[in-house]
């Protein structure tokens, strides 16, 4: 069985100490705080947020350890299967750039091991040659 590609959209920030890329979601939360972007924009911003709130799961793990107070570590993925969720995300990130971050598309299919799954999403530990 072939596994299916996975997506995930970055910027050039990064998370330490273990140096994965920030995901978009990150910064947008921030952009929305702050008022980054202008009034449309920050508008269209708040809509897409409040559209991945009432449709993508907030996954309760991403560490290995099932202590509460381990680091979590982990990486979300974005089923490329989740058509709905790859659009909004793309849109997300345009609106991103704008604001003058530069947002990547990154792809696998060995997200590393794999902590949540659902149908939209996939969270695991990288592999050493995991993209991040």
């Amino acid at each position: 069985m072939q596994r299916e590609d996975l997506i995930r959209f970055v910027t050039s920030n990064r998370h330490p100490p273990y140096g994965h890329r920030s995901g978009v979601f990150a910064v947008a939360y921030k952009l929305s705080r702050e008022n980054e972007l202008g009034e449309a924009d920050g508008e269209e911003l708040r809509v897409l947020l409040d559209w991945f709130n009432d449709n993508l799961a907030v996954p309760k793990r991403f560490a290995a350890s099932r202590n509460p107070r381990a680091q979590g570590t982990a990486i979300s993925w974005v089923r490329a299967s989740a058509h709905q969720h790859v659009t909004r995300l793309r849109r997300l990130a345009v609106l991103i750039d704008a604001a003058g971050l530069i947002v990547e598309e990154v792809r696998t299919r060995r997200p590393g091991y794999v902590l949540y799954e659902d149908v939209h999403q996939v969270v695991a530990l990288p592999f050493g040659d995991t993209p991040r």
